[in-house]
């Protein structure tokens, strides 16, 4: 029933404008920021964390600011999900840095996509598979039923999405070396065991350390790739090639690289990181709760 309910709504949301669901994010977002008490918080200890030398009331607006751009991402779900292939390019402007990816695949070593938590990432995960093959890393769902139903509608123009287990890794690894593109989102705290801190903003932030793994057993080229929200029910892609010290083989250098990078897509238009998720909350040891 659950299923059925969720399948019904993002149809529901497919037949909505993006212009109107950018509309509707206004005061949806001020709700949610005024009653998502756990949400606003973490996005409050976040950004304080991030931009100690900015003003409180500037830091407020950009906490309400990336509420608004969450509630998006919701309103959003209904193209990602059944969004046809001629809307969905129609919705794009022209990329930036978009010849990066013909440069780095005419290398044949593979190329990498780190996919931050910015702006539409599932968007951008579609559109692309509209210009290129692709490869894909995602994370297995509690309810097969669901899981199974994201599946199908992430990978309708044609990429292979592969499990965050080990089994996914191998897969991983022959696409890269098979001189695919394959993309990772870098930017999630894997829990104690899974990673190793590194700076992000200046903060220790436990860092997955799968891509850099990856760099190191492949050698494969590596980029950044984000989806901005451009207003008026347009998005463009920006595209960027990572770092020197990504491939380095000090894992802690090239962690620290990874999150720079991260930094530079936030950079972007910082209200549209995912500031309501708990990067820190995986600590140092002796360290104090974050949140």
């Amino acid at each position: 029933m659950k299923l059925k309910l969720l399948q019904w709504l993002a149809r529901a949301l497919g037949y909505l404008p993006v212009s109107w669901a950018e509309a509707l994010s206004r005061p949806l977002g001020w709700m949610a920021w005024k009653s998502a008490k756990t949400r606003r918080n973490s996005t409050r200890k976040n950004l304080e964390a991030c931009y100690p030398d900015a003003s409180r009331s500037m830091r407020e607006r950009l906490g309400q600011e990336s509420m608004r751009h969450l509630v998006m991402t919701v309103l959003e779900s209904g193209v990602c999900w059944s969004g046809s292939p001629k809307r969905i390019q129609r919705m794009f402007l022209e990329p930036e840095g978009m010849d990066l990816i013909p440069e780095l695949l005419a290398e044949r070593r593979g190329l990498l996509a780190l996919v931050p938590h910015f702006g539409n990432w599932e968007l951008l995960n579609l559109w692309v598979q509209l210009q290129h093959d692709l490869m894909a890393l995602y994370k297995p769902g509690s309810s097969p039923e669901l899981e199974d139903a994201m599946l199908r509608n992430r990978s309708r123009f044609g990429s292979v999405l592969v499990p965050a287990n080990s089994r996914g890794v191998r897969q991983m690894i022959s696409g890269v070396r098979a001189g695919r593109l394959v993309a990772i989102l870098p930017d999630q705290d894997p829990g104690h065991g899974q990673g190793r801190f590194a700076p992000f903003f200046g903060v220790p932030a436990l860092t997955a350390t799968l891509a850099i793994r990856l760099i190191q057993r492949t050698d494969c080229a590596v980029m950044f790739c984000a989806c901005r929200r451009a207003g008026r029910g347009c998005y463009q892609a920006h595209f960027f090639a990572a770092e020197g010290d990504i491939h380095a083989d000090d894992v802690d250098v090239a962690l620290a690289a990874l999150n720079r990078g991260v930094e530079k897509v936030i950079a972007l238009d910082p209200a549209q990181y995912l500031w309501a998720y708990k990067r820190f909350k995986s600590r140092p040891d002796k360290a104090a709760p974050f949140y």
